[in-house]
């Protein structure tokens, strides 16, 4: 059994409650539950939430160690099946900042195989970090843009350099959201703007679906609500200037996909229908209001 850590909250308090509990299955390819694409969602540690600052968060977890060798040596190739439709989410996302920003120098931290920094280089200067090896390659091969191989304090960038620093679907997956929140920080201009994307425990669906909620699951070490995230982003001084929920767009096969963790009563007659009219290549965008998605502005 790999060795799991006990864990304070980021506000420094050890006083939680227990909001669900389904031990990891720690078996010899468990790190396979930390890829995007993953379809296993059942055993994903033990949820608590702070009474102090209600942040929710895994306790007891794998050792940091585990983690960064995991998404180091990861290679989700089924990733690339919806390469058009991330490509379209991609575009969603780059209009959102053009509303406040046109140009500048933009990285993405945590970019994948590349689809977001191909789409924002039309109207940025861009620049990845990717903790996989392999996603990191394949980006600078399939659209040539520049992605760095490592955790974003590992590239040294200089004081003030970013006019925009962009997470989408990062934050919940890394060992200290604060050490990399005060790098952006650092690493952005004043008035630079920090772009994230990241489920929202407090949403409807979370609270109706509970411990059957799909943003629970191993590789999510945290679970931010707009309340906390936005309180943590404002202690290290970034004003939030958009915040609200954040849809996508897919293939309905792949919307049906996601639903197999949920009860056979929700995912099989979704199933049916999709195959009966055959309509799984069909694309849908969908805002299930449990993700969101804020722009912060860095304080001058």
């Amino acid at each position: 059994m790999e060795p799991l850590k006990h864990v304070p909250c980021l506000c420094g308090r050890d006083d939680y409650r227990v909001l669900y509990d389904r031990p990891y299955a720690l078996t010899s390819d468990h790190l396979g539950d930390f890829l995007a694409t993953t379809d296993r969602f059942e055993n994903y540690g033990r949820i608590v939430r702070c009474r102090r600052c209600a942040l929710v968060y895994t306790n007891p977890r794998l050792e940091d160690s585990l983690i960064f060798r995991g998404y180091a040596d990861s290679r989700d190739e089924n990733y690339v099946e919806e390469a058009s439709n991330r490509s379209i989410n991609a575009h969603i996302s780059v209009g959102a900042l053009r509303r406040f920003r046109k140009g500048g120098r933009l990285l993405e931290v945590g970019s994948s195989l590349g689809y977001f920094l191909n789409a924002a280089r039309v109207d940025y200067e861009v620049t990845g970090v990717e903790a996989s090896r392999w996603a990191a390659e394949e980006a600078r091969r399939k659209f040539g843009v520049p992605v760095k191989t490592g955790s974003l304090q590992e590239q040294r960038f200089e004081d003030g350099g970013f006019d925009i620093v962009c997470q989408i679907d990062v934050i919940e997956h890394v060992t200290d959201p604060v050490a990399l929140l005060n790098e952006c920080r650092r690493i952005l201009k004043p008035g630079g703007l920090l772009y994230v994307v990241t489920p929202d425990i407090d949403s409807l669906s979370a609270m109706l679906l509970r411990g059957k909620w799909w943003g629970l699951r191993p590789a999510h070490l945290y679970y931010f609500s707009r309340r906390t995230l936005t309180d943590l982003l404002e202690k290290i001084g970034l004003e939030i200037v958009l915040a609200r929920s954040f849809g996508r767009i897919f293939s309905l096969g792949y919307w049906a996909s996601r639903l197999k963790s949920y009860p056979a009563l929700v995912h099989r007659p979704i199933e049916r229908v999709i195959s009966l009219l055959d309509v799984h290549e069909k694309l849908m965008y969908i805002n299930t209001r449990d993700s969101m998605e804020l722009v912060a502005k860095k304080r001058g």
